[in-house]
């Protein structure tokens, strides 16, 4: 009897060990011989579980972890047998709020590969705000001279490789404005492009915009500023005529780009950024031309990364008083490929209200609108939440709006007949963190099951040292605290939300250092006990990034059946210097068991052929 007992516990423990079937199949790949960080717990703290010696692969999905020799016995003569030699492995990194399809069209590598001047222009200046100024009249004429009359020019005022030229954003609408665009270039559209958010429009290009999208809808997309609260702008101002913030996309990526030229630019963008150990991104999709560039991307299987979209158009929030698109928007939640899902819906952009007084009555007054002034936006998120959808993709940054948003969580949930698992259930996702949540938020952050999004870049490029700034040690303690939530027992995941990939030398561990050091780049510290441990980062990072996206159960970490989406770096980020993690580079990224990037230096060792656009167009990873 105990020896039957003895073979029934080894057979449980192999069949636990390794998934059914397993002896029938060899793996495609195994990695072996390295430090496999399976971020395999799933608790909201800092244990990130397993660490294992090697990896096995196959059709895409992870076959087993374990030992070397459990694992190299699996191989056949078929198999990809890689050895690590001691490398660190992580489960590829999300970025729960970024944008690449607004990113992509700044990399002036990829640009220039896909676009010729022939289709149209494009141009680049990568220079501190004063040189930048002097070297624009230049640029500007010679693009002029090259197009042919109708040809759109679209010139990109790029914030530098340390992302230190920001300055040249307040260029636009002033020194740069519309009356100097419109005399430069009678016959052609502009668009000037500064960083990520402004931008400057002549008129040509207004006219063909509005020509596109028709009355009824350009009325709302060129309105001024100040009528569209929340809106981030229109590209009319009465103050800055031709201005707008983020409303560039509407021309760039439905009008200048055609379908095939975006859809490519975005394809190798993504395969690009994957070179920092990007595997899963998640975005609002704001136009339909980006809609249908990665429509046709996942239909060709050409998607380099994991892409959770949300809905976005607060233009027209009144569309969710019908109830048959809003029913419609619920019920394709989760739907969708492997590599690109419908996520949720946003019906509003962030504004800066919060309930500190402030360090000075002029701080108070720079405060732009509460959001939810206007009664569409409130009715929209209640219809939306009512009706059983996912807020996901928003934009909040301080505590008055999430304020609002956790009332109309709560009211529309209970109108709607959800229970209090049913709203836990949905996994709601509030996004930037830039000021909240205040310590009495947090208990409803728990209570709701919200999935707190924050965007560590803030604090690198200095909004922290700003916040301390203008609303004291309180406000400060409200720039993303995640100490505070994962004290709470609350998942937190890791945004992006900046083109640092496209064309400056910063990397993923830069985002990653924010969090554990609280410094921004001049080495200024914002409410240091909000720092958490490089372990509990990483589980931001990877694992509660899935959560959020609520593809937990196939990704996020190296687990037996999931996605194979991990990456390799060249430095063990558990145990270096805190300083040298901003030293650390991604040596290979694995997108469903396929290295998507694959830096020289890996590649020679293992004696492959390099992999992706960074490596083959001379991006930073061309030197890993």
């Amino acid at each position: 009897m105990k020896k039957c007992s003895m073979v029934i516990f080894a057979v449980a423990w192999f069949l636990l060990r390794f998934p059914l079937g397993f002896a029938q199949v060899a793996p495609d790949t195994i990695l072996f011989n390295g430090k496999v960080v399976t971020v395999d717990n799933h608790e909201v703290n800092g244990k990130l579980g397993t660490i294992a010696q090697a990896i096995a692969i196959r059709d895409g999905k992870i076959l087993a972890v374990g030992t070397n020799a459990d694992i190299r016995k699996l191989a056949d003569a078929k198999t990809q047998s890689l050895d690590l030699q001691g490398r660190m492995v992580s489960p590829g990194f999300g970025a729960t709020h970024d944008h690449p399809q607004d990113w992509n069209p700044l990399n002036p590598t990829i640009v220039k590969k896909v676009i010729t001047d022939a289709m149209h222009i494009e141009r680049f200046i990568s220079l501190p705000q004063q040189e930048a100024l002097q070297q624009f009249p230049r640029v500007l004429e010679e693009a002029v001279q090259k197009a042919k009359p109708g040809m759109w020019i679209r010139i990109s005022m790029l914030y530098g490789p340390e992302y230190r030229y920001g300055d040249v954003a307040n260029l636009l609408g002033r020194q740069i404005n519309k009356q100097m665009l419109d005399l430069a270039a009678p016959n052609n559209p502009v668009i000037v492009r500064a960083g990520f958010t402004n931008m400057l429009i002549n008129q040509k290009g207004i006219e063909a915009t509005e020509k596109f999208y028709g009355d009824q809808n350009a009325k709302f997309l060129f309105k001024p500023l100040e009528d569209l609260p929340g809106m981030g702008g229109g590209v009319y101002s009465t103050k800055s005529p031709g201005t707008c913030g983020v409303c560039y996309r509407y021309p760039e990526q439905d009008i200048v780009y055609t379908t095939e030229q975006f859809a490519e630019i975005s394809r190798l963008g993504l395969a690009w950024t994957a070179a920092l150990g990007v595997t899963l991104t998640s975005s609002s999709f704001y136009t339909s031309g980006v809609m249908r560039a990665y429509t046709l991307l996942d239909r060709r299987g050409q998607l380099p990364v994991r892409y959770a979209w949300g809905w976005y158009w607060p233009f027209r929030n009144d569309f969710f008083q019908d109830k048959y698109l809003t029913e419609s928007a619920v019920s394709r939640e989760g739907l969708g490929s492997d590599f690109l899902w419908f996520s949720g819906m946003t019906p509003h952009m962030g504004m800066e209200c919060s309930t500190l007084p402030g360090t000075s009555p002029e701080v108070k007054a720079a405060e732009r609108a509460c959001n939810f002034t206007d009664p569409n936006i409130n009715r929209a998120l209640y219809e939306y939440i009512k009706a059983g959808g996912k807020l996901a993709g928003d934009h909040q940054l301080a505590d008055v709006e999430v304020d609002t948003v956790l009332d109309t969580i709560e009211k529309a949930s209970k109108d709607g007949g959800l229970s209090a698992q049913d709203i836990v259930s949905k996994r709601h996702s509030l996004e930037h963190m830039a000021m909240y949540p205040r310590p009495d938020q947090v208990p409803r952050f728990k209570k709701l099951g919200i999935i707190a999004s924050g965007w560590n870049f803030f604090i690198w490029e200095g909004g922290g040292t700003r916040v301390q700034k203008n609303y004291g040690e309180r406000g400060a303690n409200m720039v993303i605290p995640r100490r505070s939530l994962y004290d709470a027992g609350i998942i937190n995941t890791v945004e992006i939300d900046r083109p640092i990939a496209e064309y400056t030398n910063l990397t993923y561990f830069h985002v990653l250092y924010g969090g554990i050091t609280r410094k921004d780049w001049d080495g200024k510290v914002t409410a240091p006990q909000q720092a958490i441990s490089r372990e509990e980062m990483l589980k931001s990072a990877t694992l509660f990034a899935a959560y959020g996206v609520k593809r937990d159960k196939v990704l996020g970490s190296i687990e037996a059946g999931k996605w194979a989406d991990l990456i390799v770096l060249d430095k063990d980020y558990l145990t270096v210097p805190v300083e040298e993690i901003l030293k650390i580079h991604v040596l290979m990224t694995m997108v469903a068991g396929k290295p998507i990037h694959l830096a020289p230096s890996l590649a020679r060792e293992w004696n492959l052929k390099p992999v992706g656009p960074q490596v083959d167009m001379g991006g930073p990873a061309s030197q890993w």
